[in-house]
Order: C-alpha cells, then structure tokens, then sequence
C-alpha cells in the first residue's frame, strides 16, 4: 500500500479550562473542551473521547473483517469503549473495549471471543497505545438475529449532526423492525419532525425518560 496522509485541523479560543475548541476532519466538525469532571466546560467532546473513538472505529472495522474471514455470521457489530484517566499528572490508564455481535450465532460463542481478542492485535491504531496503557477486550455479546435490536447512541455528536444520523438511520429500518434512541434529552421535537415528514409511517415509544438519560424505541410500522 502506498503511504497516506490525513489532515485535522483544530480551532481553540477563550480562556483556561473555559475555552472551546472545534475539530474539522473531512467534511466533519466536531465541538470539543475540557471535560467538566476535569473542571471544563463539559460541552460537545473531549481529546480523551476523541483518542477512544479513533481506537473503537480501528477495532470495529478489524473485528468485522475477522468475523467475515472466519465465516462468522453476523449482521451488525456495537463496541463500548471505557476509557479510564488517573493520576496527577493525568494519564490514560486503561482502555477497556466490549464488542456486541448482533444476529450472529450464540452457539459459536468461542469462536467469536477469539475474533474480538484478536481484532485487539490486529487493530493498529490500538498497538501504538499497548505499550503505555492496559488495553483490554471484554465478554463478546452474541445475539441470535430474531432478538437483536439495534441502538443509536447520539449522546457523543454534536447537535446539529444528531438529527441527519438518526433520520438516515430510521429511513434504513425494514418494515415490522425497531432502533432504540438513547439521548441525552427528550427527543420530543424529533417526535414532531417524524410525524410531519413520514406521517404514521413509525411508532414511537419511551422507555427511558430521564433525567439523563432518555430512550425510545423508534418501530417501522408493517405495511
């Protein structure tokens, strides 16, 4: 492969643990600050978020194209990633990644275990950070494809993206399937725009209503 190059562009301004920060990468652009248990204003994400996202996107695409070497069924993969900051000075300590197989094959459990351990080695975003953090993999979760539901998790973009990904999202929905939305909000006024725009098209269920944490199981009604 011939050598690549990538280019980001970061912005800064105020003052201290109080300014806000912007970073352009593509046709992408994302808020970031200090995080507010760093004593930060805690608004859109942080350089600590933005490292465990690069090492989850890394690990995600690898274990995905290990699960189709390895003839494992799947239909989509979620990966939790928990970073864990110590220390004075502060230093990243350990990151912790837990893939979600779902409409894969429970009773090959193993087999995809090994694949997610392995995607760990193979991810080469991740083997830079080795050396000076304890990166680990968890439990690999298995679901059957009549049980596994989809989650969109939108508490991390930035507002003025959550709604273009959530639409394209429920647009890709068959009839007679579900999402689950997880905000940080009352995504009431998303409720509203659905109806104006796809009519009675979806269902629209809380199961989760704050005060942090809203979810929404979002239905694509069958024809």
């Amino acid at each position: 492969m011939s050598e690549l190059t990538f280019e980001v562009t970061t912005r800064w301004s105020g003052v201290g643990r109080e300014a806000l920060g912007t970073v352009e990468t593509g046709d992408q652009v994302l808020a970031w600050s200090v995080p507010a248990g760093m004593g930060g204003r805690g608004e859109g994400s942080s350089p600590e978020e933005l490292l465990a996202s690069a090492v989850a996107t890394c690990y995600t695409g690898t274990l995905s194209s290990l699960l189709n070497r390895d003839g494992l069924p799947w239909e989509r993969v979620q990966v939790r990633m928990r970073q864990r900051v110590e220390g004075r000075p502060l230093r990243i300590a350990e990151l912790l990644v837990t893939p979600e197989v779902l409409g894969g094959d429970p009773a090959r459990h193993a087999a995809y275990q090994a694949a997610a351990n392995l995607a760990r080695e193979h991810c080469f975003i991740g083997k830079h950070l080795r050396r000076e953090v304890e990166y680990r993999v968890g439990q690999v979760s298995v679901e059957a494809p009549e049980t596994a539901q989809e989650e969109l998790d939108v508490r991390s973009l930035a507002p003025a993206q959550r709604h273009q990904l959530i639409f394209s999202t429920i647009d890709r929905l068959e009839a007679g399937s579900n999402l689950t939305l997880v905000n940080d909000h009352d995504p009431l006024p998303l409720r509203y725009q659905l109806e104006a725009t796809r009519g009675e098209e979806f269902s629209w269920e809380y199961l989760e209503q704050g005060p942090k944490t809203w979810k929404v199981r979002i239905g694509r009604r069958s024809q």
